[in-house]
């Protein structure tokens, strides 16, 4: 975004139905914000979403989309910057896990499929740098604006992960490094999040053993939330944040 402007900040919160999605959404709207979000199957979550911003007496929008089609991903960008008069910054708060979380399964590394490694990096990797080049472009027209990639510790320190899954997010962190430099003279800060085991959503999926030694190996000896990470991202896309960029945020309690 152009300094001096005097609007609300306009932002686009892909996945912004999710667990952590949502609660960036609410952080943002009561910063003022306004706001669009997507939701891919998460349609229910996306209305009563909505419905709960809107009792605040802020009006939001929503898209489906599926990262995977980069046509959709070109689409609901364009479409976000029309229903908002603009686009002043983009949060990516959307990512696929590792195997199918609600079976409890992981697969390990010689399980890994070509399929399920193509599908994870199409979505995690290849969806969110279309949608960073698109709203880039928009940003770049309006004089400049924020980038905030909601990551994982997994992609930015050695930790127990599944491979698939850490090789995408280092992907993503990568990524903003060099988005930083590329988009630095059109006046777009991009920055990524990188969150350690959260309480809610996918946690739930953990095993014991890896929650009971990650708690051990924390300074603050418990997990984070999703408000924590929202309170960060609300920062990184605000007209506040005027020098920080190609940075990743690890919020990990000190791990």
């Amino acid at each position: 975004m152009a300094s001096g402007t005097d609007h609300p900040t306009r932002v686009l919160v892909i996945g912004g139905s999710g667990h952590v999605g949502a609660e960036i959404c609410r952080e943002l709207v009561a910063g003022g914000s306004r706001l669009a979000f997507t939701c891919h199957h998460g349609a229910g979550r996306a209305g009563e979403l909505s419905a709960s911003l809107s009792d605040t007496g802020h009006r939001t929008h929503s898209f489906a989309l599926d990262l995977e089609d980069l046509q959709n991903v070109t689409q609901v960008v364009r479409s976000a910057e029309e229903v908002l008069g603009g686009l002043d910054a983009l949060v990516v708060a959307s990512g696929l896990a590792t195997g199918q979380p609600w079976t409890g399964h992981q697969p390990g590394f010689f399980e890994i499929t070509p399929t399920g490694f193509n599908t994870l990096m199409a979505v995690n990797v290849r969806g969110v740098f279309f949608a960073c080049q698109e709203a880039s472009r928009i940003m770049s027209a309006g004089g400049g604006g924020r980038i905030a990639i909601v990551g994982s510790v997994d992609g930015v320190k050695p930790v127990p992960s599944p491979p698939d899954y850490a090789c995408s997010k280092s992907a993503l962190w990568g990524l903003t490094q060099s988005l930083s430099k590329e988009l630095g003279r059109a006046g777009i800060l991009v920055n990524l999040v990188a969150p350690g085991i959260l309480s809610g959503g996918i946690a739930g999926y953990l095993s014991q053993e890896l929650m009971k030694d990650y708690l051990r190996h924390s300074a603050l000896r418990r997990v984070g939330t999703a408000s924590e990470i929202a309170r960060v991202v609300a920062f990184l896309v605000s007209p506040r944040n005027t020098y920080l960029t190609g940075q990743a945020v690890v919020l990990d309690g000190g791990l």
